[in-house]
């Protein structure tokens, strides 16, 4: 009995998350694209300090394999505290994010709008545009 009941709690919790993530109303967020790497050390690789003015980020540093690899993320301006703060990016999104810097013709003050779902410090995202 316990062998049958233990599963059915996993699926059904599985399933709960699930209805969580994909109901969760999507909201959209302004900010300045950034790799994880960067973002994680608040000083990008091309000198930027990420913490007070991320918009000097540049897409060559954003697009080093090592960067890249990290994964993506937006800084969003924390009007209250005056500073920004740092969030990840879902799979969907680091695939999103890596396509949009291969297509810009920006050299840095990548200005994003992010459509999706706050998750903690991870937006599962739904679209991501330049602004």
């Amino acid at each position: 009995m316990k062998k049958v009941i233990f599963p059915l709690l996993i699926v059904s919790l599985s399933l709960l998350l699930l209805q969580v993530v994909v109901f969760a109303k999507s909201t959209e967020y302004i900010g300045y694209l950034s790799d994880v790497m960067c973002a994680s050390k608040g000083i990008a690789g091309d000198g930027a300090n990420l913490l007070k003015s991320p918009k000097k980020h540049t897409v060559a540093c954003m697009k080093i394999p090592d960067c890249a690899a990290s994964g993506y993320g937006v800084f969003i301006k924390d009007k209250k505290a005056g500073k920004y703060i740092f969030y990840k990016f879902d799979e969907k999104g680091n695939e999103i994010a890596k396509k949009l810097l291969e297509a810009t013709k920006k050299t840095d003050t990548m200005k994003i709008k992010v459509k999706g779902t706050m998750m903690k410090d991870l937006i599962v995202v739904k679209s991501i545009v330049e602004k």
